[in-house]
C-alpha cells in the first residue's frame, strides 16, 4: 500500500512539472479508509461522572442563561459592529469577502504584540445547539430569544512570552500556570461575556473531588514528571447539552453544560483567587482566578487510545507537536470541528491542520472527516458496538497553481458544499469553496479562493436566510469574531 501511495505522489509531481493540475487522490487511498476514523468512548466515563457527582454535591451549579445574566453586570464587555470592528485584523483596510458582522473582545483579551497568554480557536453557538436557535425558556426580566449565546475556545499558550523558560512550578497539577482551556460565553445582543475554565476532575489524596486544567494528557499525581501542555482546543461544537471540544491527537473531550460550577457563589473564604492555583486545596476551591468551571464528563478517542490518563511513555502519552501530514497517515488529527444541520442526517465535520504543503506534494494538505449525529439528545449516532464511525472522508484541496496549500484551520458544510478556512501567517487568510469528488476522494475547488482575515480559525454555521459562516482570528492585537455570507 505504501508503494502505491508513493507511485501516486510521483505521478502528481511529474504532472506538476509540466504545469498541469495535480490529480485527485485515488479512491483506493489508504489514508481515506473509513475504519481508521473510528472513535470509541472513554474507558473511564463512569469514573468521570462519579467525580463530577461529588463536585456537584459540594459546589453550586449555574445554567447558561443565569451565567449570561450575571455577565450583564459582572462580566466583560465586547463590541458588536456591522463593520470590521478591529482594523488590525485585516490587511490594509480590506474586508473579508461577504462580510456581515463582527465582535471585538475587550482590550485585555484582544492582546498585544508583546504576547498573549490566551489564544482563541474554536467557535460554536446556540444555532448549533438547538434547531430553534434559542436556549431555555423565558423568565421574568429575561427572554433567551434576546440573548442568544455564542462561544469561543481559548487555549493557554504555555510559554506565552517566548522566553523559552518554564513559567510554572507544577506540583501534581495543583499549582501551575498551564491553565489549559477556557470558553467565552458571549451574549450576541449586548456584547457582555464571561469566561468558563474547562477542567478535568479527579479524586485527590484526601479522597475529595478536585480538578486540574485540561492538558494534552491528564496526569495529576506525578509531581516532577513530564510537563503536559494545554490542550489546543482548535474546534468546538455545542449540540444539545454537550460541548464537543477538539482533542487534536484523540478526538473529542465532552462537557455537559448542566455541570457548570459557580465558585463565586461560595462563601468568600472558599473561593481562591490565585491565578496559579487550581483545584481543591485545604477546603478552598481555585480555578486560576476564574469564577466558573466546567468539568469534563465524557470523551471520544481513536482506537489507539481509550483514556486521557495514559501511563507515561505509552503510545497515547502524546502532545500536540506533530504539524506535518503525510500521504501514509492513517489515524487522523482532530484540529477543528463544526456541525452540519443541512444534511438529511446531521454530522460533525472535523479535519486536520497541516503545515503548508510542499509545492510538489498534493497528498499532504490534510483530510476532512464526517461522523453522524442523532437528531435529538445531543449525542453521536453509534454502531452496534457503541463506536462512532465516520461515513465520509476526503483529502483537502490542492491546486498546483497556488503557492499556499494546506494550513486549513476550519471546515464547514452547507448543502454539500465545503467551506475551508485557510490561515496564511500575517497575511489575510482565505476561504476555499469545494465539492467532494467521491470517485477520487478529494475535495475539488468550485470557485476562486476568497479573501478572509488575518489568522482565521475554526468555522461554525448559523443557518438562516441567508446562512452565516462564523470564525475568529487568533493573533494578539488582531482578534475579531466575525461572520460572512458564504
Amino acid at each position: 500500500m505504501r508503494a502505491k501511495v508513493a507511485l501516486m505522489a510521483t505521478v502528481a509531481a511529474s504532472l506538476l512539472a509540466t504545469g498541469l493540475a495535480a490529480p485527485a487522490q485515488a479512491a483506493a487511498d489508504p489514508g481515506l479508509e473509513l475504519s481508521n476514523f473510528e472513535l470509541r468512548p472513554l474507558s473511564n466515563k463512569a469514573e468521570l461522572q462519579g467525580r463530577i457527582d461529588k463536585l456537584n454535591a459540594d459546589l453550586p451549579n449555574i445554567g447558561v442563561n443565569s451565567l449570561l445574566k450575571e455577565a450583564q453586570t459582572s462580566g466583560r464587555t465586547g463590541k458588536w459592529d456591522t463593520e470590521v470592528c478591529n482594523k488590525a485584523a485585516t490587511e490594509l483596510g480590506t474586508k473579508p469577502q461577504g462580510f456581515a458582522k463582527s465582535f471585538c473582545f475587550d482590550t485585555a483579551d484582544n492582546g498585544t504584540d508583546d504576547g498573549s497568554e490566551w489564544w482563541p480557536q474554536g467557535v460554536t453557538s446556540v444555532a448549533d445547539a438547538d434547531e430553534d436557535q434559542t436556549w431555555g425558556d423565558p423568565e421574568t426580566g429575561w427572554n433567551p430569544a434576546d440573548h442568544k449565546p455564542m462561544m469561543v475556545t481559548w487555549y493557554n499558550k504555555d510559554d506565552w512570552n517566548d522566553d523559552k523558560k518554564p513559567d510554572d512550578v507544577d506540583e501534581g497539577g495543583t499549582n501551575t500556570e498551564r491553565k489549559g482551556v477556557r470558553v467565552s460565553f458571549i451574549d450576541s445582543s449586548t456584547g457582555k461575556y464571561a469566561h468558563v475554565l474547562l477542567v478535568y476532575p479527579f479524586i485527590n489524596d484526601s479522597g475529595n473531588a478536585s480538578y486540574m486544567s485540561v492538558r494534552t494528557s491528564q496526569h495529576y499525581s506525578k509531581a516532577g514528571g513530564k510537563q503536559y501542555g494545554s490542550l489546543h482546543a482548535g474546534g468546538m461544537v455545542w449540540y444539545g447539552y454537550y460541548l464537543y471540544v477538539a482533542d487534536t491527537n484523540r478526538g473529542f473531550r465532552v462537557f455537559d453544560l448542566r455541570n457548570i460550577i459557580d465558585l463565586g457563589a461560595l462563601p468568600a473564604d472558599k473561593w481562591g483567587r490565585s491565578k496559579t492555583a487550581i483545584g481543591r486545596q485545604d477546603g478552598v476551591y481555585n480555578a486560576h482566578g476564574y469564577r466558573y468551571i466546567l468539568p469534563q464528563s465524557d470523551g471520544w478517542t481513536n482506537a489507539a487510545c481509550d483514556t486521557v490518563e495514559p501511563p507515561p511513555g505509552t503510545p497515547c502519552d502524546m502532545q500536540d507537536e506533530d504539524k506535518t501530514c503525510q500521504a501514509t497517515d492513517v489515524t487522523s488529527k482532530t484540529s477543528f470541528a463544526s456541525l452540519d444541520r443541512s444534511s438529511a442526517t446531521r454530522h460533525i465535520t472535523t479535519g486536520e491542520w497541516c503545515e503548508k504543503a510542499k509545492v510538489t506534494d498534493a497528498f499532504t494538505t490534510g483530510r476532512v472527516i464526517r461522523r453522524p449525529m442523532n437528531t435529538s439528545g445531543g449525542t453521536p449516532a453509534l454502531d452496534a458496538n457503541g463506536y462512532w464511525q465516520a461515513d465520509e472522508a476526503y483529502r483537502i484541496p490542492f491546486l498546483a497553481s497556488e503557492q499556499d496549500n494546506g494550513g486549513i484551520q476550519g471546515a464547514a458544510v452547507i448543502n454539500g458544499t465545503y467551506y475551508l478556512s485557510q490561515s496564511r501567517g500575517q497575511q489575510n487568510g482565505r476561504v476555499l469553496v469545494a465539492r467532494p469528488d467521491t470517485a477520487t476522494g478529494r475535495l475539488v475547488e468550485s470557485s476562486p479562493r476568497r479573501t478572509s482575515a488575518i489568522g482565521v480559525e475554526d468555522y461554525s454555521v448559523w443557518p438562516g436566510t441567508p446562512n452565516r459562516l462564523w470564525t475568529v482570528t487568533e493573533h494578539p492585537g488582531k482578534r475579531m469574531l466575525f461572520s460572512v455570507t458564504p
